[in-house]
């Protein structure tokens, strides 16, 4: 058997940065719920701040969450992509005290930044508010658009979000009014200046001590009636289920990667004659582990769902896959294996009880016949052949 396919970590590939729209100086600027204007590699400008002005946000549906893959993406903290509504709801353009003239207040606690928001007739944006205001009307991943811009972290004001909203995720962590079920710790948004690139994006969640007070830990208001949504907190399933996915379906998956992209004319194994076929060639013993050359659902932690895949490209060598799911028939490689003359089956050796790992196997209980799928948090797969 030769592996001529090892290991592939998937990152996301992301375009350039969109630009703000004009701005005109007024205590509170209204936006459209339509795009804003086309993705340039150097955003615009932002206009000169007015103190005490806030951006009217209109309500509309948004992509809230992260895709599965993404850099720095933390997938018990992070829920997979989806779409929210949000009614429309105001927010201020800069972090407190929401004056381009002054440095941000920071070293508060989280209550102490409530009632900072209260004395002006505001209140703490929720966590829902604080990323659609950053994503903006195009659900962008970083609030300058679709790639992290490091001068953001030098320079916040000169990155508004597609609302024209300043300073989101630049240099501060943010305090947010929203709470994890059932967990402790109190929810921030935004990053220092010096995290890394990823730690900027809109989506990212971080949790802290309500009491804590930092030098990059500010804060923002909003103004209106609260959303009462919330993030859809990722949940840990059934470790292993039966899954089905066509080879069309796969095949597409398959060209979208340069890594797997030669791989055609899929075919799966037969269920269960290939499996027990696998158990067969080796002593019979399964060992506790349950065997399947079917599409199998993984989930080896929180928010963490994959699909393990196996078959044949042409008549005389096969594969293993990995898929992070995306929703719906979308899919993404997180790992493959690919074996050169080796028809196969591969079955998948797995059990319910342990989530972290499996095993892919031609002959079980055959000396170099096995391999493994490890899960790494926060959301990698390897596989490999000892």
């Amino acid at each position: 058997m030769l592996c001529v396919r090892g290991v592939l970590l998937l990152g996301l590939c992301h375009g350039l940065a969109a630009c703000s729209p004009p701005h005109t100086n007024a205590s509170s600027r209204a936006h459209p719920s339509g795009s804003v204007a086309g993705v340039l590699s150097s955003p615009l400008p932002a206009a000169e701040p007015v103190p005490n002005e806030r951006v009217d946000v209109p309500g509309g549906s948004f992509n809230v969450g992260s895709r599965p893959g993404d850099v720095g993406r933390n997938p018990e903290l992070e829920p997979r992509q989806s779409s929210i509504e949000l009614g429309p709801f105001q927010i201020d353009r800069l972090p407190y005290p929401n004056d381009g003239k002054s440095p941000p207040l920071t070293s508060v606690t989280r209550d102490e930044a409530k009632r900072a928001c209260a004395e002006r007739g505001e209140r703490l944006c929720t966590e829902l508010e604080w990323e659609r205001a950053c994503k903006g009307p195009e659900s962008l991943p970083y609030a300058a658009g679709k790639i992290w811009q490091a001068r953001c972290a030098i320079e916040p004001l000169s990155c508004p979000s597609g609302f024209d909203v300043l300073g989101l995720g630049g240099s501060l962590r943010e305090w947010v009014a929203s709470e994890i079920p059932g967990k402790e710790g109190a929810l921030l948004r935004g990053a220092p200046g010096s995290a890394a690139g990823p730690e900027h994006r809109c989506a990212a969640r971080h949790t802290a001590d309500p009491m804590s007070k930092a030098e990059d830990l500010g804060f923002r208001c909003c103004k209106g009636a609260p959303n009462a949504a919330i993030v859809p907190e990722p949940k840990l399933g059934e470790t292993f289920s039966h899954a089905k996915i066509t080879t069309d379906v796969l095949e597409r998956v398959f060209k979208a990667d340069p890594h797997t992209k030669e791989l055609s004319s899929l075919k799966f194994y037969r269920e269960p004659d290939a499996a027990n076929t696998v158990v067969a060639r080796g002593p019979g013993d399964k060992k506790g582990f349950d065997f399947t050359v079917a599409p199998l659902l993984w989930q080896p932690a929180p928010g963490s769902e994959f699909m393990l895949v196996s078959g044949k490209s042409g008549d005389n060598d096969a594969f293993v896959a990995v898929l992070h799911v995306l929703g719906g028939d979308e899919y993404s490689v997180a790992a493959s294996f690919f074996m050169k003359s080796e028809p196969g089956p591969v079955a998948f050796a797995y059990s319910a009880s342990i989530r972290p790992r499996l095993h892919w196997s031609t002959c079980w209980g055959c000396p170099g016949e096995t391999g493994k799928i490890l899960f790494r948090p926060p959301e990698n797969v390897v596989i490999f052949q000892p």
